[in-house]
């Protein structure tokens, strides 16, 4: 008798608006992922496919090693801290935005 083994895996899409996206070369990030991941695991992620200094310098603030202070982050067109903010778990449905605080209207 065999079993199968199946994988779940979950992927993840990263809208980068404004000087985000220019700093990433893109306006789209998909993070691949065997298992669920919070929002902070999503980021670490991100920071580690877009891998350029400016990047990190426009999404981190450097003062607390946090996104949150320097942007919004949207899950599905909600404000992340309506949820858990960076403790979120998020499913592969799951839309995250990231707006940098300083964006034009």
């Amino acid at each position: 008798m065999s079993e199968t083994l199946t994988v779940s895996r979950y992927s993840y899409s990263i809208k980068l608006i404004g000087v985000l996206a220019t700093a990433a070369g893109t306006r789209q990030v998909s993070i691949d992922s065997e298992t669920e991941l919070s929002l902070n695991d999503v980021i670490s992620g991100l920071l580690s496919q877009v891998d350029k200094r400016q990047f990190k310098e426009l999404l981190i603030d450097s003062a607390t090693n946090n996104p949150l202070p320097n942007v919004i982050m949207l899950l599905d067109e909600q404000d992340c801290n309506l949820f858990q903010g960076l403790r979120t778990m998020l499913d592969s449905e799951t839309v995250v935005t990231i707006i940098p605080v300083a964006h034009g209207g």
